[in-house]
């Protein structure tokens, strides 16, 4: 349970392009990015750290680095 609740999609300007561009892809939107609007520099350093580690271009083949995540997060009770 999170301890600050989400805010709506696209509240703090300075990331609105954010979660523009997750729902006109129509992507779900996790909480915990409607919770770090709050702090915008912390929000668009984790966006770039997901980037990173699900880069295509890596050694680990895309398909096995979202299996392993689905994995970890069933493991640690998320049923996203």
């Amino acid at each position: 349970m999170a301890r600050l609740s989400p805010l709506p999609a696209g509240s703090v300007p300075e990331v609105a392009d954010i979660f523009e561009a997750a729902q006109a892809s129509g992507r779900f939107i996790p909480n915990s990015q409607l919770i770090l609007q709050r702090k915008p520099a912390i929000l668009r350093a984790l966006r770039a750290l997901g980037a990173a580690v699900l880069d295509p271009a890596g050694e680990v083949p895309l398909g096995f680095k979202r299996l392993l995540a689905y994995v970890v997060s069933r493991v640690h009770g998320c049923h996203y």
